[in-house]
C-alpha cells in the first residue's frame, strides 16, 4: 500500500507586509548607528585624551563639578539648567591667549559665555543711532578684537535685537547668531547682579542693545544710555565650545582656569620684560614689535606748551632725546611708525589696543577740536599745556632671545639684554 506524501503549502507574505518589515530593519539599524554615533561624540568630549592617550578634564563638567551651587549670595546659581554667576565676589576667571576673561554661564548645553575682564579700548558705538549689527563697534570686534583669542575654541555666539526703550521692559525676543564675538547685553548685566552688585561693575563699558536714540552702557554701579559717539569701554564676549579641556587653575584672579600651555610665540597680549621693565605687545609686525609700557612714568608732563601736534612737540623732544636712553636697551629698538610718525618711543594713539585698565588720565597721540586727545574716562581732550600721565610705547626688534617666563601677566617672558 503506497503512503501519499503530504504536501506542505509555502505561505506567502504580502508584499505590504515584507517592505514594512524591511523598513522596519532599516530604522532600527539606522537608530543604532546614529545614537552610536552621537553616544561615542558625546563621549569624547566629556572624556577627552592627549595624544599619549592620558584622560583630561572637561573645562565646564569639572568647573560643575567642584563648585557650590548656591541660592543666595555671590556665587554659581543653577536656573533654568544654565550656571550662571551672580554677585560682586566670584571665582569666575579663565586666561585665554593671555586675556584674562569672566564666566558669565554655563549654559545647558555645556558650552560656555565669556566676558573679558578689563576693556581693551575706548570707542564710540557709532557716529549715530543704528542696530547693533550695522554698527561700527561691531565691525571693530571682529577686525580687532577677534583675532587675539584661538577660533578653534569658539562656537557662534548669539545676542538679542530686540530694541530696548526702558529698563523695565527688557525683551529677547528675536536673536542673531551671526558672529563669533559681541559685546555684553542688558540680560547679561541684570543676570549677574546679586544685592545690586556684580563682578561687572565699575567701568562705562558699551552694551550691545540700542533703543530709538541711543545705545546701552554699563556705569560705575548700573546700566544707563548715552549718545553712541560717546567714548566708553570696549569688553568682548565670546562662547567657548563644550569640548574645551582643563589644564591648571581654580578660577581665582591669581589662579584662573585655564586651558592649555602658553608656548614660547610673541602674540598680541604678551608680557615682555625688558630690563626690568614691563611692557605688553599691542601689534606684531613682519619684523618688529609695538609695545607699549605697563606702568606710568613717575612724573607728568605737558604736552606742549602750545602745540598740539605731537611732532612738534617738547614731549616728543624729552622721550626721544631724554627718556629713551635711561632704557638702557638701545640694541634692542627699532624705528616704527606711531600715528604716521617714524620714530623708536612714541605715544599711544586712539586706535591702538590699551591693555592694564588701571592706567588712566595719560596723553594720546591725537588731536581733535584744537585740543590733544587724553585716554581717561568719558572726558578725552585737553589742552597741550597741562600736565598728565604719560605712558610711552616702543618698537622693539623680533628676533629677541626669551630666557624664562610664559608670556602671561603673572609670568612674563624675561628677555636677555646684553
Amino acid at each position: 500500500m503506497t503512503k501519499r506524501r503530504r504536501h506542505r503549502k509555502r505561505i506567502f507574505l504580502p508584499k505590504v507586509q515584507t517592505t514594512f518589515c524591511i523598513l522596519s530593519l532599516i530604522f532600527i539599524l539606522g537608530c543604532f548607528v546614529y545614537y552610536g554615533s552621537r553616544l561615542y561624540k558625546y563621549y569624547k568630549i566629556y572624556n577627552p585624551k592627549n595624544e599619549a592617550g592620558e584622560i583630561l578634564l572637561n573645562l565646564p563638567s569639572k568647573i560643575i563639578d567642584d563648585s557650590m551651587i548656591v541660592e543666595s549670595g555671590s556665587g554659581l546659581y543653577l536656573i533654568n539648567n544654565n550656571y550662571v554667576y551672580k554677585g560682586e565676589e566670584v571665582d569666575n576667571y579663565i586666561l585665554i591667549n593671555n586675556i584674562l576673561f569672566r564666566i558669565i554661564r554655563i549654559n545647558s548645553d555645556k558650552t560656555m559665555d565669556l566676558v573679558m575682564d578689563e576693556y581693551v579700548n575706548k570707542v564710540m558705538w557709532n557716529k549715530e543711532i543704528t542696530t547693533y549689527d550695522k554698527s561700527s563697534i561691531k565691525t571693530y570686534l571682529e577686525k580687532t578684537i577677534l583675532p587675539l583669542v584661538n577660533e578653534n575654541y569658539l562656537v557662534k555666539t548669539s545676542y538679542c535685537t530686540d530694541k530696548i526703550y526702558e529698563l523695565k521692559e527688557v525683551s529677547c525676543d528675536n536673536t542673531n547668531n551671526d558672529s563669533y564675538i559681541r559685546l555684553l547685553g542688558i540680560n547679561d548685566y541684570l543676570n549677574s547682579l546679586d544685592d545690586d552688585k556684580s563682578y561687572m561693575s565699575g567701568d562705562y563699558v558699551w552694551l550691545y542693545n540700542s533703543g530709538k536714540n541711543n545705545a546701552w552702557h554699563t556705569t560705575e554701579k548700573y546700566i544707563s544710555n548715552s549718545d553712541p559717539n560717546n567714548l566708553y569701554g570696549v569688553k568682548a564676549v565670546i562662547t567657548l565650545k563644550n569640548s574645551v579641556t582643563y589644564l591648571k587653575g581654580n578660577g581665582t584672579k591669581d589662579n584662573p582656569y585655564t586651558l592649555e600651555e602658553n608656548n614660547q610665540d610673541i602674540k598680541v597680549v604678551s608680557y615682555l620684560d625688558i630690563n626690568d621693565n614691563v611692557y605688553i605687545v599691542y601689534e606684531v609686525g613682519s619684523n618688529y614689535l609695538k609695545v607699549e609700557s605697563n606702568k606710568l612714568l613717575k612724573d607728568k608732563q605737558m604736552f606742549d606748551k602750545t602745540s598740539t601736534n605731537y611732532e612738534k612737540s617738547s614731549l616728543k623732544t624729552y622721550l626721544e632725546n631724554t627718556y629713551l636712553d635711561k632704557l638702557k636697551i638701545n640694541n634692542y629698538l627699532t624705528t616704527v611708525d606711531f600715528n604716521g610718525i617714524e620714530s623708536k618711543i612714541g605715544l599711544l594713539s586712539s586706535k591702538d589696543l590699551k591693555f592694564n585698565s588701571d592706567l588712566n588720565n595719560y596723553y594720546l597721540n591725537d588731536v581733535e577740536d584744537e585740543e590733544v586727545v587724553v585716554y581717561n574716562g568719558s572726558v578725552l581732550k585737553s589742552a597741550p599745556s597741562t600736565k598728565r600721565n604719560i605712558r610711552y610705547a616702543l618698537g622693539i626688534k623680533k628676533n629677541l632671545k626669551i630666557v624664562s617666563g610664559n608670556g602671561s601677566k603673572y609670568a612674563p617672558f624675561i628677555v636677555e639684554v646684553n
